[in-house]
């Protein structure tokens, strides 16, 4: 998790430096300081979801699936439970809104509300590149053969407008190097 934070910290950090999309009054100020740690616990409703779950090899059953899905809503009660006010109340709205919605796909086709668009919140929509590539480069027990790095920044890049908002793929092609 803590390499998605750094990630999508230098995506939010090179909007800035560019003075893309308002980012610093969409997110606010305080968001500079603190959106790395906030990116890096996008995860936080995993909590919830059995080890053995998330490390299972085979096919996932319906339920399984749904299991998995349901940690962008359990980010509600972790943050309720397990952590005890980190940041300021609009940091805490900040992280409820990228825990909650970075599965939401910019065509409107990810969960857990199909948000399409700029429905989906800003940093959302930033953390869903940055998640998506920590995911595509990473070993896990399922995966046949490790992708590389180009092959995950291709596939990035081909799911703009679809999975992602074009104007953040762009974003990400800036920034990718330094991953």
């Amino acid at each position: 998790m803590e390499q998605v934070g750094k990630y999508a910290d230098l995506m939010y950090q090179f909007m800035i430096k560019t003075n893309m999309e308002n980012v610093n009054v969409i997110l606010g100020g305080e968001f500079r300081d603190v959106g790395r740690w906030i990116f890096a616990l996008h995860d936080v409703g995993r909590h919830y979801i059995p080890f053995a779950l998330l490390n299972k090899v085979g096919k996932l059953t319906p339920e399984e699936m749904q299991t998995i899905k349901d940690h962008t809503v359990n980010a509600r009660r972790a943050m309720k439970t397990i952590y005890i006010q980190p940041f300021s109340d609009e940091m805490m709205l900040r992280w409820e809104e990228i825990s909650v919605y970075h599965h939401e796909r910019f065509d409107g086709t990810g969960y857990p509300e199909g948000l399409a668009g700029e429905a989906i919140p800003l940093g959302a929509r930033i953390c869903a590149i940055a998640d998506a590539y920590e995911g595509i480069i990473s070993w896990k027990p399922y995966k046949k053969k490790q992708t590389t790095k180009q092959e995950a920044a291709e596939i990035i890049e081909s799911e703009a407008g679809k999975q992602f908002q074009p104007q953040l793929v762009e974003v990400f092609k800036h920034c990718v190097a330094e991953f």
